[in-house]
């Protein structure tokens, strides 16, 4: 199954949304649909190769009355435009609904006759009511054929009324010379309804785009062309010609096309824009390039490895962007209370005119029956609702990941904000993840130790202790070959075969669990030291001595994660007074040394078993199963070329501080959501009483349909808005930030 994925236009509420979700689900070649109102992106997941499974999706989305065009480098300039447009619309129709006010309330109503008046002010609002509130009848129109609505039929159902029930009393007055000077019309209502809601509109989407910047700058990293180099020639080609193999040149000041290997040249490469990191890295022959990075003092020439979709820069953008897709589950329950929104204000739109119509005092009971009516219908705001959850998580996923945190979706950030034990996984998460030979304790003569055959088989092992011994027998001049056999046991170590000899290489447990006999006078040996030990066809004949240092700053980072009420423990495969030692110079709460990753998930799950939601910290590549039973997974990465997708989050440069902005980031998004809730309810809560005027026969207070009409755009906007504190916090109150 393949996804493709939609700019779409039309959605005035996440109503519209969950509508387009739901009429997916009868769609058979389509397997889902997500739809994100506030990026206004939907992806559909099917046989997308097939031209007739995409005619399927676009003629649904044409049925629903929506716009929409491929997400490409084309959708935001459409964007920039969609909004200059909305600019016009609100400013043609701002002007005729101040031609509305003059004569309805102003100098031009004693200029002409009654008859006149309301005449000029039928001429101007029906542009507004035809062209400009056309989505709004549209809506409408659907609402009546489907039963489905969302915000736009709650608008166009209120102008509807105050339009076609000021142009029956002008013609009456006009045609048949009735007078009905003790009514009201509402033509002004209609016109500046619809102004303020283009305009809400207008500043809700500048609002919104603020919210989706950073997803943006990631696009705008990407260079458009690469300079290929053939035979010493130089040429300029469209970035969408770039192939695998052919060779590129980047010179000073430019940016890195696609991701590659460097050939010749030395340079210095800003990939701040990748991992949050500001200190150049330095590149040279056989370093690895990636496209968005920027060249800074030298001329690189290397290899293109990885073009289009496959480039790091691209994976990152999707992996945002479809992380900025998924719904937290609090989302999901605004979700399902907007769906009955709608119907329900539908409903108290109508006691509202019937109540007022049967028991209002005044002479004009129809009049200000319509009157609230229409305010109730304009006022009431499942935008806002909709709105409170994906803003907060669009600008939260964004910021995190111009800091080299890649969280994979708004769960997740819920998630962990119920989280109460964090476990670490100690070799390149607490500690440096390279530790140096210290000593070797030789158990046969050191003469006849088989260091170019251990030389082998730790070369083709990727565990930072069989990295170091082969860097440590490579600095020695020992010499190596491709061994017979060879095997990764995760966890454990590895065995293979050089030169008829079968050799084990790893910890004592390992060994153990092969029935080698090992030496009873290691108790001598340095503590704080990994030992791997060394087994030549079942005889223990050498033992390497490895010491790790921990990470810059993990002291200070683990004692604030402590000062956050988490319980910290430590997961170790590595010996017990290794393990013992980190865990004693960090203060934990907790270790285990000599674990397997699958003796560290059934930890986790214990855990789970008694009530505890935990987190797991880990390199990703022997914490597997421990990241796969964790409530929220994090994988430190050890640079760019990682596979991001693997855990819940990917902090890119392994840097554990980033652990730390990372709790307290979802912390704050999480308090952000739960305010954007609350002011969207006690928005409706307080405001649609008041237009209905509950209040009226009490206080004397009452809404016109005009102000109601503004604070309904005021409304989205209140929300959107405290989104963007996420973005532009303090240092003091937000860390990240910094």
């Amino acid at each position: 199954m393949a996804k493709i994925s939609y700019k779409i236009g039309g959605m005035s509420c996440v109503n519209c949304a969950q509508n387009i979700e739901k009429s997916f689900q009868n769609v058979s070649v389509v397997q889902s649909a997500t739809v994100n109102f506030t990026l206004e992106i939907g992806t559909f997941e099917g046989e997308i190769d097939k031209p007739e499974v995409i005619k399927v999706i676009e003629e649904t989305l044409e049925r629903l009355g929506h716009t929409f065009s491929p997400l490409d480098g084309t959708s935001k300039e459409n964007e920039d435009q969609e909004q200059t447009k909305d600019l016009k619309i609100f400013v043609f129709s701002l002007t005729l609904s101040l031609g509305l006010l003059f004569f309805h309330m102003g100098p031009g109503k004693n200029l002409v006759s009654l008859k006149t008046s309301w005449m000029i002010q039928f001429i101007l609002s029906t542009p507004i009511w035809i062209f400009v509130g056309l989505p709004f009848q549209k809506a409408l129109i659907h609402f009546i054929r489907t039963g489905q609505s969302n915000m736009n039929t709650l608008i166009g159902l209120g102008t509807t009324v105050a339009y076609l029930y000021s142009s029956v009393l002008t013609f009456a007055v006009v045609l048949f010379n009735q007078q009905f000077t003790s009514f009201t019309i509402y033509f002004e209502a209609v016109g500046f309804i619809i102004s303020f809601v283009y305009l809400g509109k207008v500043f809700e989407q500048k609002a919104k785009k603020k919210a989706k910047e950073s997803l943006d700058a990631l696009f705008k990293l990407q260079s458009k062309n690469a300079l290929l180099l053939e035979e010493d020639k130089e040429t300029s080609i469209p970035l969408s010609q770039v192939k695998k193999g052919q060779t590129l040149r980047v010179k000073p000041g430019d940016k890195i096309p696609v991701d590659g290997k460097v050939l010749r040249g030395i340079s210095h490469i800003d990939e701040s824009s990748m991992t949050g990191e500001p200190i150049p890295i330095l590149k040279e022959k056989k370093g690895k390039v990636f496209a968005g990075t920027i060249n800074l003092d030298g001329v690189l020439d290397f290899k293109a490895t990885k073009v289009g979709k496959e480039t790091f820069l691209s994976r990152l953008s999707q992996f945002v962007e479809e992380a900025q897709l998924k719904k937290a589950p609090i989302q999901l329950y605004a979700d399902k209370i907007s769906s009955f929104f709608v119907p329900i204000i539908l409903i108290i739109s109508f006691i509202t005119l019937f109540s007022w119509i049967y028991f209002g005092t005044s002479a004009h009971a129809l009049s200000d029956a319509l009157s609230k009516m229409i305010a109730v219908l304009v006022i009431a705001c499942p935008c806002a609702l909709g709105l409170a959850t994906p803003t907060a998580v669009i600008v939260s996923t964004g910021k995190a990941s111009r800091h080299g945190v890649l969280i994979s979706g708004g769960d997740i950030i819920e998630g962990s904000n119920s989280i109460d034990h964090i476990i670490f996984d100690k070799t390149g998460t607490l500690t440096e993840g390279k530790p140096l030979v210290e000593d070797i304790v030789y158990l046969i003569d050191k003469n006849n130790f088989p260091e170019e055959e251990v030389n082998s088989l730790c070369r083709y092992s990727e565990h930072p202790l069989s990295i170091s011994i082969h860097s440590f027998l490579k600095d020695k001049k020992v010499p190596y070959r491709d061994p017979d056999k060879f095997e990764v046991v995760p966890g454990r170590g590895i065995k293979g075969q050089v030169n008829d000899s079968h050799f084990l290489i790893g910890s004592e447990t390992f060994l153990k669990e092969e029935k080698v006999t090992l030496p009873d006078n290691t108790t001598s040996l340095e503590n704080n030291t990994s030992r791997v030990y060394i087994s030549q066809n079942k005889k223990i004949i050498g033992i390497f001595l490895l010491k790790d240092r921990l990470k810059e700053g993990v002291k200070e980072t683990i004692h604030k994660i402590q000062a956050l009420n988490l319980k910290v423990s430590l997961l170790s495969g590595d010996n017990e007074e290794t393990t013992k030692w980190v865990s004693k110079e960090l203060n934990l709460n907790h270790y285990l040394a000599k674990v397997s990753p699958f003796e560290k998930a059934n930890y986790i799950k214990e855990l789970q078993e008694k009530g505890s939601k935990v987190i797991m910290v880990g390199d990703g590549i022997n914490d597997g199963p421990a990241l796969s039973q964790a409530d929220v997974s994090i994988s430190m990465g050890t640079g760019t070329d990682l596979a991001i997708s693997a855990s819940d989050i990917t902090i890119v440069k392994g840097d554990i501080e980033k652990v730390l902005l990372f709790l307290k980031l979802s912390k704050r998004t999480m308090n952000i959501i739960r305010q954007n809730l609350f002011l969207s309810f006690i928005y409706n809560i307080l405001c649609i009483p008041l237009a209905a005027g509950l209040f009226q026969p009490f206080l004397g207070w009452s809404f016109p349909p005009l102000f109601a009409s503004l604070a309904m755009g005021l409304s989205s906007l209140s929300v959107v808005l405290n989104s963007l504190r996420i973005k532009y916090g303090s240092e003091e109150r937000n860390p990240i930030s910094r």
